[in-house]
């Protein structure tokens, strides 16, 4: 069951409308993304005229894969700002959930991370940074960048 709405049950001042909603159903798992609770939401429904507003916000527990050091970690996803739009007719019935779904994917963080200061795993020994050091070199940096080594900044003036 998704979030459901017929039009002709909204009253002129418009209503609220809250809940919550299985996150599984809305097919949002993929590589190191999972949901760990309900999606929760709180919307404002409107008709102005033949057009339907949505207004509200949307919460949702998930389970993230740090793209650092591989550990899952729980974060809880807000969307602060969902807003829908649409011309509808007076006995139609509307369901919300692909586009709080497509929110929802919106919002997700392009580079899920445990904390800020995760150090992430080691490229060349793979040990966790964040429990041990390892005694790996340092990186080089790419050799052809290296005749910028001895160059200075220009004067604050001359900027």
């Amino acid at each position: 069951m998704g979030i459901v709405l017929e039009i002709q049950k909204i009253p002129p001042e418009g209503m609220g409308l809250a809940g919550a909603l299985d996150a599984h159903g809305l097919s949002l798992e993929c590589a190191g993304i999972a949901p760990a609770g309900p999606l929760e939401y709180d919307l404002r429904l409107e008709l102005a005229g033949r057009e339907l507003i949505a207004r509200g916000s949307l919460e949702l527990p998930l389970e993230l894969v740090c793209s650092r050091c591989l550990k899952t970690y729980g974060e809880r996803l807000r969307v602060p700002r969902y807003f829908f739009t649409r011309t509808v007719h007076e006995r139609e019935i509307i369901d919300l959930t692909e586009s709080v779904r497509e929110d929802i994917i919106i919002a997700l963080p392009l580079k899920p991370l445990c904390r800020a200061e995760c150090r992430g795993l080691c490229p060349r020994c793979g040990r966790d940074r964040n429990l041990e050091p390892c005694s790996c070199p340092p990186p080089r940096g790419d050799a052809r960048w290296n005749a910028l080594e001895g160059l200075e900044p220009p004067p604050e003036k001359d900027r």
